[in-house]
């Protein structure tokens, strides 16, 4: 037989100065490693863009320029600028085109390292073109006047 269960409580332990000390400690070791942690993951330097101008020239007295950059997220890209305002531009392969008087710019990033492309434009017309690597910024580069106001329909290594 067993005894039974007394009907006097017993008094609660009190807990000792341990607990809360834990209870203060562990949400400040927490804060300190998080800003820690978040001090020490930044670059020392972030990136900073590269722009690098890949070909220029006049058509009937307006100017235009087209650029290279790598952006500050490490991204190539081709920018066209006419009278020294950005038209347009991408980070892709896809290809650009801005019409410049009675003629077309067409330019953009070359698909992987070709050193050669061949653009079809919106009047079915296939024309070559040379890329260029440029110094800071990966890829290869076209850019180049061609006749008619046309849009790139799509450019292919060549």
């Amino acid at each position: 037989m067993s005894t039974p269960p007394s009907a006097t409580p017993t008094a609660p332990r009190r807990a000792g100065p341990g607990c809360l000390a834990l209870a203060i400690a562990l949400p400040v070791v927490i804060i300190i490693g998080i800003v820690v942690g978040t001090v020490l993951s930044r670059p020392d330097d972030p990136p900073e863009e590269v722009r690098r101008l890949l070909a220029e020239g006049t058509v009937e007295g307006v100017s235009w320029r087209v650029d290279a950059v790598r952006d500050v997220d490490g991204e190539s890209c081709s920018f066209i600028y006419i009278e020294d305002a950005e038209v347009t531009g991408a980070c892709t392969d896809a290809p650009q085109w801005a019409s410049v008087g009675s003629q077309t710019v067409a330019f953009g990033r070359a698909p992987g390292d070709a050193e050669a492309v061949e653009v079809v434009l919106s009047d079915a017309e296939t024309v070559p073109l040379a890329t260029h690597a440029v110094d800071g910024v990966e890829g290869r580069f076209y850019a180049e006047v061609v006749d008619g106001d046309v849009s790139v329909e799509r450019v292919r290594a060549g």
